[in-house]
């Protein structure tokens, strides 16, 4: 029978046990002290981000303008839009000092400055202590005078407006909420009440209503759209909505929307 040959520890053995070492001692070590993985750069970049939303006009068109920005003065991205159309026009931006210059896909260019309301004192206006822009727009051979004042604000926005409302799409979402204020508007309370998510809190000065159906609101369909509210609510702008407690605030909050859609009116 051959002979069983014992195990030699040579030098090629030696060197082979010795790279295993080393190998398991790092892992040792990495899960010790936990050897971080860098985040996502997508994580990162949403870091001390502000988006705000302005309302005002260019000349005679009223206009929306959402501009986002880091730690409050960096120029991340911005969109106007008018509000007769509703669509985002993108904006390329630059900030020198108090001046902001802004350039759309469209060809318009803004030369806005900010304007302040004396609270900064001898502090240089930004995109923090202003309270809006002002200035010009151009466009070919048109020049128009431009007014925006700030609206709301959201922190370390996400993809979606509405993300803390609903899984919908922004535009589909907001397509909703435009089609029950068009039926509002146009006094269809059948209309209106496919929009509805009953039962609906009513808040008419001191007083509180709360209506279970669709023959409770027309009951009470011209004690809670009065002319003065139908007013307030033909300026409200059915984009870009603030968003609190899970709800969308169309306007002052005049009206608020879930998910499945209309919740509460606010006559005032």
């Amino acid at each position: 029978m051959p002979t069983k040959r014992p195990f030699a520890l040579d030098e090629r053995n030696l060197i082979f046990c010795y790279r295993v070492a080393m190998l398991e001692s790092f892992i040792v070590v990495a899960a010790l002290f936990a050897i971080p993985v860098p985040l996502a750069a997508q994580s990162i970049a949403d870091i001390d981000l502000t988006s705000t939303y302005m309302y005002g006009a260019i000349g005679s068109y009223r206009v929306g303008l959402n501009y986002t920005v880091r730690n409050n003065t960096e120029f991340v991205t911005a969109h106007y839009f008018y509000v007769s159309q509703l669509k985002d026009i993108p904006l390329a931006g630059a900030v020198q000092g108090e001046a902001v210059d802004l350039k759309g896909e469209d060809g318009s260019i803004f030369h806005l400055h900010f304007v302040g309301n004396e609270s900064n004192g001898a502090e240089p206006l930004t995109f923090y202590n202003s309270v809006g822009l002002t200035g010009l727009w151009v466009l070919g051979s048109r020049t128009l005078p431009v007014k925006l004042t700030k609206g709301h604000s959201t922190s370390n926005p996400g993809q979606r407006q509405y993300e803390n409302v609903t899984s919908k799409p922004d535009a589909e979402y907001e397509t909703m909420v435009r089609a029950a204020r068009r039926a509002i508007l146009n006094s269809d309370p059948d209309l209106a009440a496919r929009y509805f998510h009953f039962p609906i809190r009513v808040n008419i000065d001191r007083k509180h209503l709360v209506l279970q159906n669709t023959a409770q609101l027309k009951v009470n369909w011209s004690l809670v759209f009065s002319p003065a509210f139908f007013t307030k609510l033909r300026e409200d702008i059915p984009h870009e909505m603030f968003v609190h407690d899970g709800e969308a605030m169309l306007g002052d909050g005049e009206l608020r929307f879930d998910d499945k859609g209309l919740t509460a009116v606010n006559a005032k």
